[in-house]
């Protein structure tokens, strides 16, 4: 009988990337992720655009990203 072998971390999305194409789809994410924290706490689309917008260009990025790739809520 053949062993099967399943491997979780092929499943599991990465919230990180190192190459350009990844790098869109982290900013991506994270933009997406923060707008849906922002319209969940009250607030409505386009205002929740903006203060995602006004959040990236004041952390230049960076920081930003990490806040929001994972999609989880900083207490």
């Amino acid at each position: 009988m053949k062993k099967v072998t399943f491997n979780l971390s092929k499943f599991l999305k990465k919230a990180y990337y190192d190459d350009g194409k990844g790098l869109m789809q982290t900013q991506t994410r994270s933009f997406m992720n923060c707008s849906k924290q922002k319209m969940d706490s009250g607030s409505g689309a386009q205002e929740a655009f903006f203060t995602c917008l006004k959040e990236y260009q004041d952390l230049s990025g960076g920081e930003w990203k990490f806040k929001y790739a994972t999609g989880v809520k900083e207490k």
